[in-house]
Formats: C-alpha cells, structure tokens, sequence
C-alpha cells in the first residue's frame, strides 16, 4: 500500500472530508517512519505544533477506523481496516475475485476480455443483438422512463445520474449490458447495470430500487458474475444514485481500486 493509497483510504473513512495542509504532512512523513522533531524541521513548523496536529489526526482516524490509531502503528491499523472492509462488503452482496486466476469455456481471462460468454464466433452479430436485447425489449418498449443518453438507453433518473458522472470522470463503462453466463437452469442473460472498468479491473454496479433490496437470487447471481471475472459487484439504493451520484461513482471507483488483484 503507498501513501497515496493510504490517504484515500483515510479519507474515505472520514466520510470524504480531506487532510488539510499539515494533516497531509504529518500522515505522509510519519507514514515514512519519520520523528515529530524531523517533521516539524523538514515542514518548517514548530514541534509543538506538529506533535499536536498528529494527536488530533490520529484521535479523528481512531474515531473513524473504530482502533486506537497512533503515529507508530498507522500502517497496521489501515491495513487491518481495509480488511475489514472487505469482508463487509463480501456480507453486502460486494463479490471480488482475482480477475487473472478465473477461468471460463477453458479459456484464461485477461483484462481485455470484458465480456465472458459473448463470443461472436457462437453468433451471427446480427443473432447476437437480438440475443442480447430480446429478454429486456418488452420491458424497455413498456417503460416511461426510458431516455436516450448518448446512444445508450436508460431506465431511470438514477442511471441518467451515474451515467453523467461516470463520463465526466473519463471511466470506461458500458450501462445495461446483457450478459450471456451459464447458469444451473441453463445458459440465460442476466444484465448488468454499468460495466465499469477502472485500474486494469472490472467491476459491476447495481442500481437497486426503493423498494427492493438484494436477496437471495442476487446473491446467486453475484456468484455467477464471479465465475465471469468481475472484480467487484456493489449494490446501491436508486434514491442515493440520484441524489448523490458523485459520491457513489467515487466511492466505488475508490472500492474498485483497492480490491486485491
């Protein structure tokens, strides 16, 4: 884990609020295992000023990670934290996988190969697309809320909203793509609401309505996902996609970023 990687870590902890000048000092340096005498000379600042900084930032981090962080087990502490942060996220229907090791149809993936099981060899394009659209074409033809954005078509102000902010952050993505998987009932399509691909890994975002939530079934699927290998498999509620999309690209971006490849 570098430093940089650490303070996002951090920061994400802090409910996104940022290290102000002497924070990002005083974590970076002691992060290099560096004295409060040496900080305070290299930074120009008086030991007494600094020594109190770190202890603000370290009583905020240990409020925040829910462990006593102190100068000298900072590394020990965020690390134990992201793990339990995985592990959290394992119980909340979030799937990561080592891209690299999975294996589907004999075939080793590699992040080239977004899509498992869409092979153009199996189909002609022309039968593909109607694979891939035929299971959501009545509901698309039936849905008030459908819009064009961008060539793509969209089921709801939230998808509109993740969409916009995936685009303005440059990240490569693809939104409701029917994925052809096997499954124990035979091969089906299954989509997925965006296909993000951020830092060489793939990941999947879920937009879940008000009045459902993940169960039983999604959770199956989520395995099946696995077997197509997909990193990161994340759900969120619609109503926060729509109020705050930056905050959910970010923090699945963030997500993403950190899994263990």
């Amino acid at each position: 884990m570098t430093v940089d990687e650490a303070i996002t870590i951090a920061e994400t902890a802090l409910n996104y609020d940022r290290l102000n000048k002497v924070q990002d000092i005083v974590f970076r340096q002691s992060w290099e295992g560096r004295s409060y005498i040496e900080i305070a000379k290299s930074a120009g600042y008086e030991y007494d000023y600094i020594k109190d900084a770190g202890a603000k930032l370290w009583k905020l981090l240990s409020k925040a990670l829910e462990e006593k962080v102190k100068k000298d087990n900072l590394k020990s502490v965020l690390k134990r934290y992201l793990r339990r942060s995985q592990v959290n996220l394992q119980r909340n229907l979030t799937i990561e996988v080592n891209l690299s090791g999975a294996n589907l149809s004999g075939a080793n993936l590699s992040g080239a190969r977004l899509f498992a099981n869409l092979n153009e060899a199996d189909y002609g394009q022309a039968d593909l697309d109607k694979t891939i659209n035929a299971d959501s074409e009545t509901e698309l033809s039936g849905s008030e809320n459908e819009m064009d954005w961008n060539g793509f078509r969209l089921h709801s102000d939230a998808q509109v909203k993740i969409a916009e902010t995936l685009d303005r952050t440059s990240t490569l993505f693809i939104p409701n793509s029917q994925l052809r998987l096997t499954t124990p009932e035979g091969r089906q399509n299954l989509e997925a609401d965006f296909l993000i691909f951020h830092q060489n890994k793939l990941g999947m975002l879920k937009i879940d309505s008000g009045s459902s939530h993940p169960n039983a079934t999604e959770y199956e699927m989520c395995q099946l996902f696995i077997d197509s290998g997909i990193f990161l498999v994340k759900h969120y509620d619609a109503t926060r996609c729509s109020e705050q999309p930056d905050l959910v690209v970010q923090e699945f971006l963030e997500l993403l970023s950190h899994v263990q490849a």
